[in-house]
């Protein structure tokens, strides 16, 4: 907060009875859904977030069996192209104890109503209900959203969707044949060019993969685990598969995505349509990082369980324009700064790198905005260098926040 005087009035509005999260929450959609038209990308995921340290924080449970701490669901929203618009929705879950004391099959045999799974019907029944009048959503999510039960409430509300596929499902081809030999026997469509994100995890830089492209549609049937019997005994989609081909130095790096959807797949354009919005789910794996290593959401030092959830909303929007202002100076870089930053802070900017006392009366690009925003971060500028990063931004914007109040005091 810069000031312990600020920071002590915003514990007490943590404290006060009248903040209302279910109200902040709708607040934060709201102001989403306020900035969605045409078609629009809603890309949902699930963090775990690390409070070990919070030993005796009221009501605090485990989000898995070795961590203490809350799984955060969410789903951010994003243009076709991939610019981050703000968050959607947000769930968050903390398990009693760190072990479940069901056994596998018990787990498995319960009612999807009392799995960890079902968030993710309830986040897109829930993202998709409140949307504007003539905005259409395609959900798209990682693996963990590959179950039966999520397809079938997708088609039944005739939502769109892209899934990644884990499972490979018995077909009611003539042949009983499984979907993913069905999908790697299908002819390809023919091959694209495509960027892959860095993955810091595994230390992978960015790079460009050529990748072959088939698709087919496929009718996939109940698993016999799934026993609620309001449910199809089968689903039709689309399969896509996504395979890169030529050689690489570890074939180990060698991409294969075999995605579920329902949009169409009649035409090389429409599966590459398919692959080009795929490629963003990335995004919210980048909102997980500055979430985490941006705003150190791990390091919150709320006493309470409900305190650390309001924190974490806050920090999510936060995160989210982070986000939106470094992806704005690359997908819309003749866009006015001023869209995103006040006249003052704007100037200001410009005055701290040009290392001048006068400053613009009209705002200049976002485009120009985040490179000085990147400067002040620590990115370098050198023109080899691509576009400043996340971490360069919020580093950035941290700096001139400080430097804007010492100008005011």
């Amino acid at each position: 907060m810069g000031k312990r005087s600020e920071a002590k009035g915003f514990y007490r509005l943590l404290s006060n009875e009248k903040l209302d999260m279910a109200n902040l929450s709708t607040a934060v959609q709201e102001a989403t859904n306020n900035k969605l038209e045409g078609t629009v990308l809603l890309i949902e995921d699930t963090s775990d977030i690390n409070l070990n340290g919070h030993k005796k924080t009221d009501g605090l449970g485990y989000s898995s069996e070795y961590i203490r701490g809350i799984k955060l669901h969410s789903c951010i929203a994003t243009t076709e192209e991939g610019l981050p618009l703000g968050l959607i929705k947000q769930y968050y879950e903390t398990r009693e104890t760190a072990k479940s004391k069901l056994s596998k099959q018990e787990k498995k045999n319960r009612p999807i109503e009392e799995k960890e799974s079902y968030r993710w019907l309830k986040m897109l029944e829930e993202s998709t209900a409140e949307l504007p009048d003539g905005v259409k959503a395609i959900t798209i999510c990682d693996r963990e959203g590959d179950f039966y039960e999520l397809y079938a409430q997708a088609l039944g509300l005739g939502e769109d969707f892209i899934i990644r596929v884990s499972h490979d499902r018995n077909t009611e081809s003539e042949s009983n044949e499984k979907l993913m030999s069905q999908i790697r026997r299908t002819k390809a469509l023919g091959e694209v060019e495509v960027v892959i994100p860095r993955n810091s995890r595994a230390s992978k830089k960015a790079r460009t993969a050529t990748m072959e492209v088939a698709a087919c549609r496929i009718r996939i049937k109940k698993p016999v685990s799934v026993t609620d019997d309001s449910l199809p005994d089968a689903l039709e989609m689309n399969i896509v598969r996504i395979t890169e081909i030529g050689e690489l130095e570890d074939p180990n790096d060698a991409i294969e995505w075999i995605l579920a959807t329902s949009l169409p797949v009649n035409t090389e354009e429409e599966v590459m349509r398919i692959v080009g919005f795929y490629v963003n789910r990335w995004k919210i794996e980048r909102f997980h990082f500055v979430l985490k290593s941006g705003c150190n959401v791990e390091k919150i030092q709320q006493r309470s369980y409900d305190k650390i959830k309001v924190m974490l909303l806050i920090y999510s929007v936060i995160a989210m324009y982070i986000m939106t202002i470094t992806y704005l100076g690359r997908l819309i870089p003749n866009m006015p700064c001023d869209v995103f930053l006040e006249k003052d802070e704007w100037q200001t900017l410009y005055r701290i790198i040009n290392r001048t006392k006068k400053a613009p009366e009209e705002p200049y690009s976002m485009e120009e905005a985040v490179k000085y925003l990147g400067e002040l971060g620590s990115y370098r500028r050198a023109p080899s260098d691509g576009p400043p990063g996340l971490k360069s931004i919020w580093k950035g914007l941290l700096r001139l926040f400080d430097y804007f109040e010492l100008l005011i005091e």
